[in-house]
This record gives C-alpha cells, structure tokens and sequence, in this order.
C-alpha cells in the first residue's frame, strides 16, 4: 500500500478533490484530524473547557480531582521557577 498526502489549501474543493478520489479503483479516502492550537503549558481552564464541550458534566469527586492536579501543576511549576521549595521525595517517604 502506497500513501499519498494531499493538501487542500481552499476548503471549498475539498469535496470535488474526494469525489475524484472515490471514482479511482483501488483508492481509499480518509481524512486527517484537524489540527488544534496547543495550549499553554498549567492552562487548567482551557483542560475545563474541553471537558464542558463534552455531553457529560464532572461529578464533584472528578471536579475535586482537577483542581488537586491543576494546583499539583502550578505547585511544580512555581518550584522548577524557583519561587517554592518542596519536598524531596526522601523527605516524603520519611515522614510515613
């Protein structure tokens, strides 16, 4: 099997350029996903603007859950920044 990409830079053609394609014998369509903008990086509000698109909304444990690791994020963040100090896991393990 052979691939070929094709790109299509005026979106009006799109449908003539697949039509074409799936006169062709042999030859199989498929389209690519869209590309997304990443996000910036500890962006905990664009993570919840994802999840309010879908049909189902969070329970307050999975609300809790995002919250926890949104502010373990900014936690590393500000610590690989420099503005806080944690703790060593050595130190963690000890105080078990």
């Amino acid at each position: 099997m052979r691939q070929i990409l094709v790109n299509i830079t005026d979106p009006s053609k799109e449908k003539l350029v697949t039509d074409i394609l799936h006169e062709i014998e042999g030859v199989e369509v498929q389209r690519a996903p869209l590309k997304t903008k990443r996000a910036a990086r500890g962006s905990a509000k664009v993570t919840i603007s994802r999840r309010s698109m879908s049909a189902k909304p969070m329970t307050p444990k999975e609300k809790k859950f995002v919250k926890g690791l949104s502010r373990a994020f900014k936690d590393m963040d500000d610590h690989i920044a420099g503005r806080k100090k944690l703790k060593t896991l050595k130190e963690v393990l000890d105080e078990l």
